[in-house]
C-alpha cells in the first residue's frame, strides 16, 4: 500500500483525533491521498459516530484549537452541549489546525458505523482506518461533482492498476 503525506496542517489534526481515541474513519480527500491520489486537499473529512462518549472525546480533543462552526463563525467557539451536537448528521468545524467536517453518514453508503476501512499510513509510522478504496470509488461517483469526477476517475485507474 502507498504512504501517503496529508497537508501539514492536516498532520496533526489527524494525531490530536488519535491521540483523544476519537473513533472515525478518514474519508474525502485525503482518503484519496492514501490511496495513492495526487489530487491535494484542504480539509479533513471523517465519518464519525455522533454518540455522547465520541462527540465529548471529539471535543476535548478540539478545544485547545479554538472550534467554532464553519457555517456561523460569527458565533465563536462552539459552545453547544455534547448532547445538542450529537443531533446533527454533520458538523462542519473550523479551527486552529485546519477545517474538519465530520458525517455521521456517508452517502449512499450509510452510517459511520458500517463503513468498511483499511489500516494506512498517513504519519510516519501512525496508522489510521481511511474508507476502502472500492467504498471511495462509489462515494465519490455518488456525489458526481467535477472535482470528485476528476478524483474518482483517478481512484478507478489506480485499481486498475493494482488488479
Amino acid at each position: 500500500m502507498p504512504s501517503a503525506r496529508p497537508p501539514q496542517q492536516t498532520d496533526r489534526l489527524l494525531a490530536v483525533l488519535q491521540d483523544a481515541g476519537v473513533d472515525f474513519v478518514v474519508i474525502g480527500g485525503v482518503a484519496a491521498l492514501a490511496h495513492g491520489s495526487a489530487t491535494l486537499t484542504r480539509d479533513l473529512d471523517i465519518a464519525a459516530p455522533l454518540s455522547p462518549e465520541n462527540v465529548e472525546r471529539l471535543m476535548a480533543a478540539l478545544r485547545p484549537y479554538r472550534p467554532h462552526h464553519v457555517t456561523r463563525p460569527d458565533l465563536g467557539p462552539i459552545q453547544d452541549s455534547i448532547e445538542r451536537l450529537c443531533e446533527f448528521r454533520l458538523l462542519l468545524i473550523d479551527t486552529d489546525l485546519g477545517r474538519l467536517d465530520v458525517l455521521s453518514e456517508v452517502q449512499p453508503l450509510g452510517p459511520a458505523s458500517n463503513l468498511s476501512a483499511v489500516e494506512l499510513e498517513l504519519l510516519s509510522g501512525r496508522m489510521f482506518r481511511v474508507l476502502t478504496l472500492d467504498q471511495l470509488i462509489e462515494v465519490k461517483a455518488y456525489l458526481g461533482r467535477p472535482k470528485d469526477r476528476i478524483v474518482e476517475v483517478e481512484l478507478r485507474a489506480i485499481r486498475d492498476v493494482r488488479g
